[in-house]
């Protein structure tokens, strides 16, 4: 089976960008406060089956569709952003973690119905979250 994606448009600094042919495609976006961005990661690696998630030693090994990494199977990257405004095929977001010149491959608003009430993660998770709030933790031995 082939599969064919094709980008609507690119990110640039803050903004999602899509091409012109997609104006009428966003009318009424601006109604939600958030939007789900997916995008292509063009410039993702494949790694190793078993990583240490964000390069964290003092984390076990996993492998690496458990972990939130950009080096992925099919490198298909998606985030939650909150819109700020829109003019055209322009939309100013903020949360974006995509590189400029990231491929875009689909913008949909988000709802009530994408949020997890009782949301499970193992403990290494919190053991990331504070490597990230540390930078001189982060990647330590």
């Amino acid at each position: 089976m082939d599969i064919t994606v094709r980008p609507i448009g690119r990110i640039q600094g803050g903004t999602v960008r899509l091409h012109k042919r997609w104006t009428k495609a966003l009318d009424g976006i601006e109604g939600f406060s958030h939007l789900i961005v997916l995008f292509w990661l063009h410039q993702a690696h494949r790694p190793d089956i078993k990583i240490h998630p964000k390069g964290v030693k003092q984390i076990p090994k996993i492998g690496y569709l458990a972990t939130r990494m950009p080096h992925r199977a099919n490198p298909i990257g998606v985030t939650v952003v909150r819109l700020s405004k829109r003019r055209g095929t322009t939309l100013w977001v903020e949360g974006l973690d995509a590189w400029d010149g990231t491929p875009v491959l689909d913008v949909k608003p988000y709802t009530k119905k994408d949020s997890i009430r009782r949301l499970r993660m193992p403990g290494w998770v919190r053991l990331l979250d504070k490597a990230e709030k540390d930078p001189l933790r982060r990647y330590a031995n």
